[in-house]
Parts: C-alpha cells; sequence; structure tokens
C-alpha cells in the first residue's frame, strides 16, 4: 500500500512543484506524501482518471471539455461566440451531448449520435422552439446545426476530444 500512495502521489508533487511561488503547499515532500492517509490515494483517483483509462472532466463542471463556439441568433452573431460544453458518452449508443449557453443565459441542448452526427436539440413550448425545424450539416471539421433561428457551429474536436 505504501507504493502505491507514493505512485499515486508523485504527479501531485510535479504538478505542485510545476506551479512555483511562494505557495505552501507546492512544499511538499515525498516523506509527507507518503504519510497521508489511505483517503487521499482514492481522491485523487476520483478527480481524475489515470492517463489512457478515460475522459477527464473540465475542473469544477460536468463537462469533458468546453470552448467557445460560433452562434447566430435572428441573424445576428454573437461576438466571442457562445460558450459550449461537451459531455461524451453520454445516451445509449455512448454519443454526446452539447450545451451552448445563449446569450441570455439559457442553455440549448445539441444530441449527437455516436457516428458524431447531430440529430436534434432540445425543444419546449415555453420559449417556442417545440415547432422548429432542426437541420445538420457538415462543414470541413465542423458540424453546422440550424434550429429555428439559431445557428451553432460546433468543432469535431469538441465532440470527440483529441
Amino acid at each position: 500500500m505504501r507504493v502505491m500512495t507514493l505512485l499515486l502521489a508523485s504527479p501531485l508533487l510535479t504538478l505542485a512543484a510545476c506551479q512555483g511561488g511562494n505557495d505552501a503547499s507546492a512544499n511538499v515532500t515525498d516523506d509527507a506524501a507518503a504519510k497521508s492517509d489511505a483517503a487521499a490515494p482514492a481522491a485523487a483517483t476520483e478527480a481524475q482518471p489515470a492517463y489512457g483509462m478515460g475522459d477527464a472532466k473540465v475542473a469544477g463542471t460536468d463537462y469533458h471539455a468546453t470552448t467557445n463556439v460560433p452562434c447566430t441568433f435572428a441573424g445576428k452573431a454573437v461576438d466571442g461566440g457562445c460558450l459550449a460544453g461537451v459531455k461524451r458518452g453520454w445516451g445509449d449508443d455512448g454519443g454526446a451531448l452539447v450545451e451552448v449557453t445563449k446569450p441570455d443565459g439559457r442553455k440549448r441542448a445539441i444530441f449527437f449520435k455516436a457516428s458524431g452526427a447531430a440529430f436534434s436539440a432540445d425543444s419546449a413550448q415555453a420559449d417556442g422552439s417545440a415547432g422548429w425545424d432542426f437541420k445538420a450539416s457538415r462543414t470541413e471539421d465542423d458540424t453546422i446545426v440550424d434550429f429555428g433561428p439559431e445557428h451553432y457551429e460546433i468543432p469535431d474536436m469538441l465532440i470527440n476530444g483529441g
């Protein structure tokens, strides 16, 4: 068990050393890591999967990745785009769910099959989107989604990782 503690603590020591500065938490020694309680290694493995063992999440979110995507509403482009986050391995076939935060703060969910093809978006009568048409097309490495007056350009890299 002592060897396991050292192996799991080593990446943390490396990360702490890389941060520099006068932060006291960066002054962790191998001896101190070896004496840490048994809960520390479990917490370290829960925070992020080991290399090659899964898809890490963006700190403080349920998303595997986030980025700004080009977006347009009623023909008006949003400066800087809209924040989008992806949840990979979503749904019965292991596809993806992309949530785009619109300028008014509400979110639009766009659903992707495991093949990477967009097939639907969430809708509601309350915002008038229940009757909107959904259309997805491809341009180079992007999926172009038109949902009623909303337009999104979602890069493959967000959906598939890289």
